[in-house]
């Protein structure tokens, strides 16, 4: 059984009432990351009169004037972008960034101080983070930030060994975890092909989360050239914190 799109069986074999899982049907979860070094980039998608969700580094040159600008969409919403350390220990993630040698108490500071720098923001996911999303002790502290602070939490799934579905249940939140990469290739057709990939996993599974990138003009076109055809054809787009109880 799809892991997405059921409803529990046990009130038909029971004939106790329980409260069904919402079944979705062809919703689109876009997610846009690294928005905040230029609002010139993040404006392609606020054009899109689609509800989206943009995820935002903070302490960049323009966080603040994209946070005002997201802000004023109401079909928009921001989440922390919140950088991590990669596997690749040449890849510098940015500032504000957890490492694989922060403490619980580092954690805390830094998401303390990346929310003061990202206004408005309603949850999170991770900007690199291969190695720090395999790290137990870490992602146990993020995720406890979260609930505490009333955040929701996205796996942008970088690392293949991530323990954040393992400690998302153990510390008692809900996740959800990124389905397609739009646009790790820039090649036109590339991007075209992924999101096609992207429409037809909603049409299957009952709804995709896709990220894609702010930097991206080829992602925002093939958003933009397609999504009315998918509107009149019965798919809808939301906010990725409609998935968040």
């Amino acid at each position: 059984m799809n892991r997405r799109n059921y409803i529990t069986s046990f009130a038909a074999l029971t004939a106790v009432p329980v409260l069904a899982e919402k079944v979705r049907q062809k919703q689109i979860f876009l997610v846009i990351d690294d928005a905040g070094l230029a609002l010139s980039e993040t404006q392609q998608f606020l054009d899109i009169p689609v509800p989206m969700t943009i995820a935002v580094l903070p302490h960049q040159k323009q966080t603040r004037a994209v946070c005002i600008e997201i802000g004023r969409d109401p079909l928009k919403e921001i989440i922390l972008h919140q950088p991590m350390e990669a596997q690749n220990g040449k890849k510098n993630p940015g500032i504000g960034a957890i490492m694989d040698t922060s403490t619980p108490a580092d954690v805390r500071r830094i998401l303390d101080d990346n929310l003061r720098s990202v206004r408005g923001a309603v949850g999170m996911n991770n900007h690199m983070g291969s190695r720090v999303t395999e790290n137990t002790e870490l992602m146990g502290e993020v995720l406890r930030f979260c609930k505490g602070h009333d955040l929701f939490f996205l796996d942008s799934k970088t690392a293949y060994n991530s323990q954040v579905p393992r400690m998302a249940k153990k510390v008692g939140v809900h996740m959800e975890e990124r389905d397609v990469f739009l646009d790790i290739n820039q090649d036109r057709a590339y991007i075209r092909k992924m999101w096609g990939n992207a429409v037809n996993k909603a049409r299957e599974n009952g709804y995709v989360i896709v990220i894609g990138h702010i930097w991206s003009k080829e992602s925002a076109i093939a958003i933009r050239d397609s999504y009315e055809g998918l509107i009149n054809q019965g798919y809808t787009f939301h906010k990725l914190s409609e998935l968040y109880p």
